[in-house]
């Protein structure tokens, strides 16, 4: 009768332990780190999900409760895994949203690479769930069925109401958070769209449940502080003071009904707009070749087998302290940051999901209605990404993929060289052109031959480097010619000194063991943030080489280049700034940490680190408030489609 008596609560002290197991293991993998405040939390938590768990397997008899909880056991073990596998193959976390917006669809297709990012370490996540197998299989005396009766129903379910209240405490008192953590667990709690710092606060399962929770209700309950009495910044000269009317944007405030884009209206027309500089214009007119190529890394710059790259590098302007942050889908949210300047949505696969957005601040549409012919070309279908409908729906007049551009047939990636050459005569012959290049050649898998490799081997095989960056050089070979061959097309149509070169990375090589980048790289790749410390690169014949220090990163490029190109854009609008204003940069990436030319905070720890003299606490708050603005600002933006409410009657 005694074994009787415990039915329920083994039960649930066998899918606590679990469950602990598996948060604990997940947290020492992922953070490095086992101690914390959180931990107490993330205790909680468990406690009050073995607790449902347990509660609901004891009204059911001994066979299927052992299989359901079992089962539970496993799912939360193979979540873990997979969002383990995900972040080492990516870079980051996943969001179920995301996944579902197209993130899930690039590991469907690369289950391979998928598979092989899987590490032993990872496995261990399972360890609780063999243990139970094996005890339930072996142990007859571990659990006992008895019929529950109706006051130990209550008594659970009472203590199952007092685990959850005691759980939301813990959220939202502060002795559990670090008073300068970026996003307040309140806020995290309510929308965990910090995914890396959400995982960290809350654990894995509590995440997956906060996750689909906001799925459902996207309602992150942020407010904006809006100062409204910033002054125009301080112009030196004259002739720099950027005029825009802002009489209709007022007016269009004022008749706003809509709280939340009221809102948006006040955050935007109160940002300073961004004077003009000595680099205003300095290549109006020119033409624009932007390239965007798949996992540029540093490495990649090398006199002797990319002698291209390494001429732009040096002869260029070349920008040392330049940062790619990786948000959830990658490729396509660089891109996406490129093209409009805006955060993307941790929470889903933004340039798919809001693909019919009004997008007339996009870099296209810039230098559309600057009179410029704008087309974009990548090697690639729509796989992964709708760029068909999206670049159209940016301003691109024409847009031509792998189908289009009759890119041949090959093992791996397709060629840049193909791309470069195919993509020439749809742009070269125009007035003024815009053109945007998406590279694939040099996008992983490293450990195997692919026809680009087997093209450039031989230039390779005799070098030092291990197999894998041999790959990866033989890839940044194809990519190098390309760009030879794209330069020497524009200097014999007499075009190269009237043309315009920018070239930046999606991100590092994924795949790829930072321990390679680190030893094939002039800096520190595992100090702060410099595994996505990455070139950018501004190229024109007619300038001076420059080497650009100021902190910058992919969300500066718009606002940078069509300052450059003085188009009639107004800088309010984008998340970064001209890197040649006097302006500051904030490299802001997708876990809510940041970068400035002054300090960083690394919300995986929860630590900052001051980069020029002391750090202040209310240049930190300061940050702090930008960022999360930003965040807010950003994600309203895509989910309300503010731009087609701001320039309705344009």
């Amino acid at each position: 009768m005694e074994k009787r008596t415990y039915y329920f609560l083994r039960l649930f002290l066998v899918t606590l332990i679990s469950l602990l197991f598996i948060e604990l293991t997940f947290k020492v993998i992922a953070f490095k780190n086992i101690f914390g405040l959180e931990l107490v939390r993330i205790f909680i938590f468990s406690i009050s999900a073995s607790l449902i768990v347990a509660a609901i397997t004891s009204f059911l008899n001994k066979k299927l409760s052992k299989i359901l909880v079992s089962i539970f056991v496993f799912l939360v073990g193979f979540y873990a895994l997979l969002q383990l596998t995900f972040n080492n193959l990516l870079g980051n976390f996943m969001s179920l949203n995301a996944s579902s917006g197209g993130g899930l669809s690039r590991v469907v297709s690369q289950i391979p690479e998928f598979i092989k990012s899987i590490r032993f370490e990872y496995l261990i996540v399972f360890l609780p769930f063999i243990v139970l197998l094996v005890l339930f299989i072996k142990s007859k005396s571990l659990l006992v069925y008895e019929r529950p009766t109706k006051l130990r129903v209550i008594l659970i379910i009472i203590i199952i109401i007092a685990s959850e209240l005691l759980g939301k405490l813990s959220v939202n008192l502060s002795i559990f958070e670090d008073k300068n953590q970026i996003k307040s667990n309140k806020d995290l709690y309510r929308a965990p769209t910090l995914l890396s710092l959400s995982l960290k606060e809350f654990g894995a399962l509590k995440f997956f449940e906060r996750d689909i929770i906001y799925m459902i209700n996207p309602d992150d309950g942020y407010s904006l502080e809006i100062d409204k009495s910033n002054s125009e910044p301080t112009v030196s000269e004259p002739d720099y003071k950027r005029e825009i009317d802002d009489s209709s944007f007022k007016e269009l405030l004022n008749s706003e009904t809509n709280s939340t884009i009221k809102e948006l209206h006040e955050y935007f027309i109160s940002q300073n707009v961004t004077p003009k500089n000595e680099y205003t214009g300095i290549f109006k007119d020119k033409n624009l070749v932007l390239i965007m190529v798949e996992a540029l890394d540093l490495i990649a710059i090398n006199e002797e087998l990319t002698p291209t790259l390494y001429k732009l590098s040096k002869e260029g302007w070349y920008f040392d302290n330049y940062y790619t942050p990786r948000y959830s889908c990658t490729t396509g949210e660089s891109e996406y940051i490129a093209e409009t300047s805006i955060i993307p949505s941790s929470t889903v696969c933004t340039p798919n999901t809001y693909v019919s957005n009004n997008y007339s601040t996009a870099i296209f549409n810039l230098f559309k209605n600057s009179g410029y012919y704008t087309s974009s070309y990548h090697s690639w279908r729509d796989e992964f990404y709708a760029r068909t409908k999206l670049h159209k729906n940016m301003g691109s007049e024409l847009y031509m993929d792998y189908d289009s551009l009759k890119m041949s047939n090959i093992l791996g990636w397709p060629l840049d060289t193909e791309m470069f050459n195919n993509a020439y005569p749809y742009y070269s012959d125009k007035d003024k052109f815009f053109t945007f290049y998406i590279t694939s050649s040099t996008h992983f898998p490293y450990d195997y031959d692919t026809t680009v490799t087997k093209k450039h081997w031989d230039k390779v095989k005799n070098t030092d480097y291990p197999d894998l960056v041999k790959r990866y050089m033989a890839k940044a070979i194809e990519l190098d010619e390309g760009i030879k061959l794209l330069m020497d097309k524009l200097k014999n149509d007499g075009k190269l000194d009237d043309t315009v070169i920018v070239i930046f990375g999606d991100h590092h090589p994924l795949n790829m063991p930072l321990k390679y980048l680190d030893e094939y790289s002039s800096i520190d790749r595992y100090e702060d943030f410099n595994m996505d410390r990455l070139p950018f690169i501004i190229y024109n014949s007619e300038e001076d080489a420059k080497v650009i220090e100021k902190t910058s990163s992919t969300f500066d490029i718009l606002p940078t280049i069509a300052n450059l190109f003085d188009l009639n854009y107004d800088p309010r609008y984008y998340m970064g700034v001209d890197v040649f204003s006097d302006e500051e940069t904030i490299v802001i990436f997708t876990n809510g940490s940041w970068l400035t030319d002054k300090a960083l905070y690394d919300s995986s720890t929860n630590t900052y680190k001051s980069l020029k003299g002391d750090l202040d606490q209310k240049y930190i708050e300061s940050i702090n408030k930008k960022v999360n603005d930003k965040f807010y600002v950003s994600n309203k933006v895509l989910t309300l489609d503010y731009f087609k409410y701001r320039f309705k009657a344009q």
